[in-house]
């Protein structure tokens, strides 16, 4: 067990009482109670609709270039549309989450969308691997046996019954092979812009007859978060890190405050703030993400001292490259991801961060860290304070955005440093939003302005409480690091702060 996995292990060694059974009791009185706890001991509940986490098209044909993110997922046989090496496979992932304890009877039903109806067998099968990636066949999963099939394609949704995969909480990844029928079948995949047309994975069960584990009886009662829409799954290894490379020999220099802005802007009250100045992240103003891996990088989110520390007055989020399995799936990188999910939120305000990114010319593809705002409902909307990827071409500028969704519907720019780049010091990025309008500063000067001309969506968007993200990411679609890229790399914030009128 990882250093940062010992502490939740601790408050689920509690004492169980031991059950004390009566052993004289007429058969009618055993019926009878039998009868009465039925219900208690395998009770309906509503079924766990899942989203696919990621999918793409398997395939021999490198004409088809990458599958990874588009609207259609494809399958066809080995002879397909003429070619011979033509075969072309569904690959889906999911990320079971939400099962209890005492789950039994698990049922799980793979629901995949086509347009028409085919005369073609279409086979179901568990997978050992990932959906993400570019579909090249070199990189498709090892199927499994087969778990269902489909001998007639219908129009609309199709499902296959894949219960033997799927027993507990964590990731599941299935593939659909197509037997005959020699031209493709067309499935409507994750990136669909019709919602209701996406795959999905409808996982039911029942309450069974073992107890949940009871908590200590000193323990506080538990608190309710906000829904994210990367949630942290509910039961899933802590990640288990194989190297540990060692921190720098020299301590970082403090920041020196050359444009520090103080508490006192007029016209603005400070209602939140944290500075760093205690010994370590405040988990009263932070939620420290743990054991995430997401689908939209390549890292793992850890809660560790190596990868999220405070000194001098400065919080570090820290990317290594480290092997650590996190979400069942091994990756190559550790990163840092803070938020307030439950803990603060705000709707309208004027939200600054002062931070030093890592970021240099030469070598820093890959890393990307970012100050950012989420809705608490988890619907439509973004700000981006700040992102700041890295790389040759991006390390000099600082992106600005908002989403109406993750289609996505969104509108940002990147605004070019007049002299320096980001990572050559601290600098200031302050996002004002308003009902109507929200204005982008980097130190002090306006850099970009969104308002109710500029953005049809402005209002649905933005009218609502918003929570803080601080996170430390590695890869994605930017880019991911290559031979050159430093590690440890260091995104350094000197404080974050939160205004309102």
């Amino acid at each position: 067990m990882s250093r940062h996995g010992i502490h939740r292990a601790l408050p689920a060694i509690s004492g169980r009482r031991k059950a004390v059974v009566l052993s004289v009791l007429s058969v009618t009185a055993v019926a009878g109670i039998t009868a009465t706890m039925m219900p208690l001991i395998a009770a309906e509940v509503p079924p766990i609709v899942l989203s696919a986490v990621a999918d793409t098209t398997a395939t021999q044909v490198p004409q088809d270039g990458d599958n990874g993110s588009k609207t259609t997922l494809a399958s066809c046989p080995q002879l397909c549309d003429g070619n011979r090496v033509g075969q072309r496979d569904a690959v889906l992932e999911f990320q079971v989450r939400g099962l209890p304890a005492d789950a039994v009877k698990v049922k799980a039903s793979l629901r995949v969308y086509a347009w028409q109806q085919f005369s073609s067998r279409v086979r179901a099968h568990a997978a050992r691997g990932t959906a993400v990636g570019t579909g090249a066949w070199h990189e498709r999963p090892v199927l499994g046996p087969e778990l269902a099939a489909v001998d007639r394609v219908a129009q609309g949704y199709n499902e296959w019954d894949v219960s033997g995969a799927v027993s507990g909480n964590g990731q599941v990844t299935f593939a659909l092979t197509q037997e005959n029928w020699n031209t493709r079948i067309y499935w409507a995949s994750r990136e669909n812009t019709k919602t209701a047309i996406r795959p999905s994975l409808v996982v039911t069960y029942q309450r069974g007859s073992r107890p949940p584990t009871r908590p200590p009886a000193t323990a506080a009662p538990p608190t309710t978060a906000a829904p994210t829409p990367t949630p942290t799954p509910t039961v899933a290894p802590s990640p288990t890190r194989t190297v540990s490379p060692p921190a720098p020999t020299t301590a970082a220099p403090r920041p020196t405050p050359t444009v520090r802005p103080g508490t006192d802007v007029p016209g603005w009250r400070l209602v939140w703030s944290d500075e760093f100045t205690g010994p370590t992240v405040d988990l009263k103003r932070w939620n420290l993400r743990d054991n995430e891996g997401r689908d939209i990088d390549r890292g793992c989110n850890v809660d560790d001292a190596d990868n999220t520390f405070v000194a001098d007055g400065v919080l570090t989020l820290r990317a290594q490259r480290e092997t650590a399995v996190c979400s069942s799936q091994t990756r190559q990188y550790t990163q840092s991801y803070l938020d307030t999910i439950g803990k603060a939120s705000f709707t309208y305000g004027r939200f600054e961060m002062r931070a030093k990114s890592p970021n240099g010319p030469a070598d820093s593809k890959g890393l990307w860290p970012a100050f950012w705002l989420r809705p608490d409902d988890g619907g439509k909307g973004e700000i981006d304070v700040v992102e700041l990827p890295g790389g040759a071409s991006l390390h000099g500028a600082a992106t600005q955005a908002i989403f109406y969704d993750y289609t996505p519907v969104k509108q940002d720019q990147r605004w070019d440093f007049p002299t320096g780049y980001p990572g050559d010091g601290f600098h200031t990025y302050t996002t004002e939003w308003e009902p109507g309008v929200i204005r982008w500063y980097i130190d002090g000067r306006q850099v970009w302005q969104r308002d109710r001309s500029t953005t049809p969506w402005f209002d649905e968007a933005f009218n609502k409480p918003f929570n803080l993200r601080l996170n430390f990411q590695v890869g994605g679609w930017l880019g991911d690091p290559d031979a050159a890229t430093r590690f440890p790399a260091d995104f350094r914030v000197d404080y974050v702060r939160v205004w309102q009128r």
